[in-house]
């Protein structure tokens, strides 16, 4: 287990590339989870997190820590992101470990636009 963690952090190092999506996917998680723990604002009212144009109320509401799981995910998809990045360049799948570092940064880039836009509506 060791030697494979070893062997996989040596493509990561050998490879700049493929180095430089990995700490893109980093920094951008990172600059995510800081900005939704900042924009969370604890208060004792409920708020809106769910619309559905179906049955009585549209809007379903619950308290503000709610939204620690937007941070959660934002964690999650950094390591998940950042092991799979390696673990395709460690199979030789160089081309395809580049295609899902963009498609990393691109998906990124639109869950700050959601999170954005969620946490804009709800303040």
């Amino acid at each position: 287990m060791n030697t494979r963690f070893v062997s996989s952090l040596k493509h990561l190092f050998a490879d700049r590339a493929i180095l430089g999506f990995a700490f893109a996917i980093l920094l951008l998680s990172a600059a995510y989870i800081i900005y939704v723990i900042v924009a969370l604002q604890p208060n004792a009212s409920w708020l809106p997190t769910h619309y559905s144009a179906f049955g009585e109320t549209h809007f379903y509401r619950d308290k503000w820590y709610y939204f620690i799981s937007f941070a959660v995910f934002g964690l999650l998809f950094m390591v998940v992101h950042i092991g799979l990045l390696v673990k395709l360049a460690a199979q030789a799948l160089r081309p395809l470990a580049l295609a899902f570092g963009w498609l990393s940064l691109l998906t990124i880039t639109l869950i700050f636009v959601y999170t954005y836009s969620v946490l804009h509506i709800v303040s």
